[in-house]
């Protein structure tokens, strides 16, 4: 019977084991994150300009968020080319012959 930390890590292990795509959801996250924010810099700008105030500590959050994003994309990145070097480590073939029509000598 697997508990529920059994299930989890077996989970994560065949998510991770046998692809590096979602390696590629840390990049596209941080791409979304910088998006955010860089999109709410005009929103931020017109509000300074007509003396309508932003609620929180606007540029604060948009440059956390910003510097964020930019983050999961290096680290995406880096775990990209890590998931590679790993994959091709590994030694494995790149496909397997299943039958051949040559006869055996």
């Amino acid at each position: 019977k697997y508990t529920i930390k059994k299930m989890f890590r077996l989970a994560l292990h065949g998510v991770t084991s046998f692809s590096i795509k979602p390696l590629y959801s840390a990049v596209y996250l941080g791409f979304i994150l910088s998006l955010a924010s860089v999109l709410y810099i005009p929103y931020v700008i017109y509000a300074f300009v007509n003396n309508v105030e932003v609620s929180g500590w606007a540029s604060m959050i948009m440059t956390i968020v910003f510097f964020g994003g930019l983050q999961l994309i290096i680290l995406g990145i880096i775990g990209i080319y890590v998931g590679k070097m790993f994959m091709q480590t590994k030694n494995r073939p790149n496909y397997i012959i299943r039958s051949t029509n040559i006869p055996n000598k």
